[in-house]
């Protein structure tokens, strides 16, 4: 018997290869300007993560991650002085429906469902935008847990409850994959089981908070069930 009801993974960094997909699309977009597709993005990605953690405070109900995506893409447009075509910015947004999935995500998925856990995304992107990801990935999920559901983003607890609010799952009974610190201690925040894709190295600023396991990459989960 598994020793978890439901396995939940972060989408943008633990299933997802984020920079590897959107740097090139970066760079095919911008071919001309003198920029530093890597830099860009990653301007483009913290910019995107600091609007979701101040509209969590803002008290001006939830705004949908692909409009932070495209705020966080115009500001990074305007820090580097770049003018881009309305159906080119158009088309690097949808980008990140198109993400490719880390190698061993297939493998991970199908091995956790063999062992008779259910399978889940948690994420801060929109149940529209991971439904289209979801088609990305080799093995089918069999639910979509998104920000737009809570009305929240991570690290608020309102995302880590809905797993057990919709299948009636107690903590214990939910393992969460994260894939960034911030989503560690959200997850150890609101009393979930959480294992650490770590492919990055980093460390979580609150110890307290730490994972319960780490790994370099997704194939540790297995060993877990």
């Amino acid at each position: 018997m598994a020793r978890y009801k439901l396995v939940t993974f972060d989408v943008y960094a633990a299933l997802f290869d984020l920079e590897g997909s959107m740097v090139p699309e970066v760079r095919s977009a911008l071919p001309a300007a003198e920029v530093d597709p890597l830099a860009f993005f990653r301007l483009w990605r913290t910019k995107q993560l600091e609007f979701a953690l101040i509209s969590n405070s803002l008290g001006r109900g939830h705004y949908k991650f692909y409009y932070l995506t495209e705020r966080a893409l115009d500001y990074a447009l305007k820090r580097y002085g770049v003018d881009l075509p309305a159906e080119t910015r158009t088309r690097l947004v949808a980008a990140w429906n198109r993400l490719k999935p880390w190698p061993e995500a297939g493998q991970v998925l199908a091995g956790v469902k063999d062992q008779g856990c259910l399978t889940a995304l948690l994420s801060n992107g929109d149940e529209a935008m991971l439904r289209e990801l979801a088609k990305q990935l080799p093995v089918g999920v069999d639910y979509i847990f998104a920000a737009d559901q809570a009305g929240f983003y991570k690290p608020h607890p309102a995302i880590y409850e809905l797993p057990l609010k919709t299948l009636g799952l107690d903590r214990s009974e939910v393992l969460h994959v994260a894939g960034s610190a911030s989503d560690v201690m959200g997850a150890r925040s609101f009393g979930l089981p959480c294992a650490w894709s770590n492919r990055t190295r980093d460390f979580v600023l609150e110890p307290e908070l730490g994972p319960d396991f780490e790994f370099p990459d997704l194939t540790g989960v297995l060993g877990l069930l």
